[in-house]
């Protein structure tokens, strides 16, 4: 009897583990799998009052099934799974517990037709009028994470959390942005990208302007733009990408070329200028920031301008 009852128990164990594995171990899917979306958007306020701080079935968790689908998924590009449920673990835990907002938005793309193909995840909050996190913000907090910086701080959960994101992602993206909600009203929010690439020295995804696009699209038209995008090859940095109304060019070319940049490329998109500059000696960290100071006092004193405060 106790040798039928451990039988069982191992076929239910053999099939379970076949179900966890199957999509890893397809012979087929890494071939017809083309692409892959998933989307999913989580009441945030209701996961923070009842399940964090609580002790409760994480199996159960509103979180577990958005864990693993990810890890389920990453192998078919050739990815680490274990990384990839690791890296979605921290940026969940991010966005719900220092988010803003009643809801928190996660995607995930797998793009197989790609010359190397990556997963990108993708993880959005609202945020308070006014505020924002940089990804300068985000490069300090990472610090705190780091058991070799004189800033680590081994009870900073998330300096932990950001400087594991910081290291197993190829690539990362932050935007802060705007959108309409259903009434029409402006909603602020931070969004978070995380890419990883089957070879992580292989070619990069074309940088995709077009959520910047449509960012602009749904400011009004005398509100104030200033974006700025860093694109890096194999951590060296490749380009820094200006966009700002057309009447900041000159000013903002005359920063950029006196830093050591020089104008690569330009596009004109409604009322703003997107300004690609080339590096022409090598650029620290600092020097960047400080780079980004200046251009936002720039376009902070036309917001000032047009609000009539002071003389442009």
């Amino acid at each position: 009897e106790l040798k039928k009852k451990l039988s069982k128990l191992e076929y239910d164990n053999k099939i379970l583990q076949d179900e966890l594995l199957a999509v890893e171990k397809s012979p087929y899917l890494p071939k017809t799998l083309a692409r892959l979306h998933y989307s999913v958007t989580l009441r945030r306020d209701e996961i923070l009052k009842n399940e964090f701080g609580a002790s409760i079935n994480e199996k159960q968790g509103s979180l577990y099934e958005i864990k693993n689908q990810l890890r389920k998924y990453a192998p078919l590009i050739g990815l680490d799974p274990d990384i990839a449920r690791i890296t979605v673990t921290e940026a969940i835990q991010n966005i719900i517990e220092h988010g803003h907002g009643s809801y928190a938005h996660i995607e995930m793309e797998i793009n197989n037709l790609a010359t190397n193909p990556y997963m990108k995840m993708s993880f959005k909050h609202e945020m308070k009028p006014g505020q924002q996190y940089t990804l300068t913000q985000i490069e300090e907090n990472a610090k705190k994470g780091d058991i070799n910086s004189e800033y680590f701080d081994f009870e900073d959960a998330r300096g932990r959390g950001e400087f594991l994101m910081k290291e197993l992602t190829d690539e990362r993206q932050i935007i802060n942005g705007v959108e309409l909600d259903d009434n029409g009203e402006k909603i602020h929010y931070f969004k978070r990208i995380l890419i990883n690439y089957r070879d992580p020295k292989g070619p990069r995804m074309e940088t995709s302007f077009d959520e910047i696009r449509e960012e602009i699209d749904r400011l009004d038209t005398d509100d104030v733009v200033c974006y700025f995008h860093t694109d890096h090859k194999q951590a060296r940095l490749n380009s820094i990408t200006v966009i700002t109304n057309k009447s900041e060019d000159h000013r903002v070319r005359k920063i950029m070329e006196e830093a050591g940049f020089s104008l690569s490329h330009r596009d004109t998109y409604s009322r703003t200028l997107f300004s690609s500059y080339k590096p022409l000696k090598d650029v620290t960290r600092e020097e960047i920031e400080h780079l980004f100071v200046k251009i936002r006092k720039l376009v902070q004193a036309e917001v000032e301008y047009k609000h009539g405060n002071v003389e442009f």
